[in-house]
């Protein structure tokens, strides 16, 4: 069965659902740059925008099972707190786009990510994500190990580097493995 994802800030429990955007459920049928539902989110994440250096997880319904220690941020995604904002970044803007992660002090620089390949994925939704490799549509590729290393860390949108005191630059290349 496939798994279903979520994109929510966990501070303010919003979420965006991939159908308002013409998008499917599962992580992989979303999860590429110049894709307008993720641009919708990261465009939340810009300074001034709703988002902007909030703790987000990419959360998938199979994440948070009865029995574990894990939230079930999914099913905290109630009608009455999703969010359907019709701005969003386009593929250009994303190709120019810095995610900035001040938890960890460290950026992603997308102008860096290899753009050999027709279709590419962006970061975001794997690096924030909780519940991957639980189902199908999940991401099985390679760097699959860093899957989630950035879920619920206080995140950003910018257009330069962070000027901050210890703040690194992160690489990570995911690619698709079919």
């Amino acid at each position: 069965m496939g798994q279903y994802y979520k994109p929510m800030n966990t501070k303010d429990k919003e979420w965006l659902y991939s159908h308002d955007y013409d998008n499917g459920l599962k992580l992989m049928e979303h999860s590429y740059i110049g894709n307008k539902f993720v641009g919708t989110i990261m465009k939340l994440m810009v300074k001034g925008g709703a988002w902007f250096k909030k703790p987000i997880v990419w959360v998938g319904d199979y994440y948070g099972d009865e029995g574990t220690e894990e939230i079930n941020y999914y099913d905290q995604c109630s009608d009455s707190s999703k969010i359907r904002p019709t701005e969003f970044m386009d593929e250009k803007e994303q190709k120019k786009a810095i995610l900035v992660n001040h938890t960890k002090k460290l950026y992603l620089k997308y102008s860096e990510i290899p753009f050999d390949e027709e279709w590419v994925i962006n970061p975001l939704p794997l690096l924030t994500n909780l519940g991957n490799q639980r189902g199908g549509g999940d991401y099985y590729g390679l760097n699959s190990e860093k899957v989630g290393i950035w879920a619920n860390d206080i995140l950003s949108i910018q257009k330069t580097v962070p000027k901050g005191k210890g703040f690194k630059k992160f690489v990570v290349n995911f690619e698709n493995d079919y």
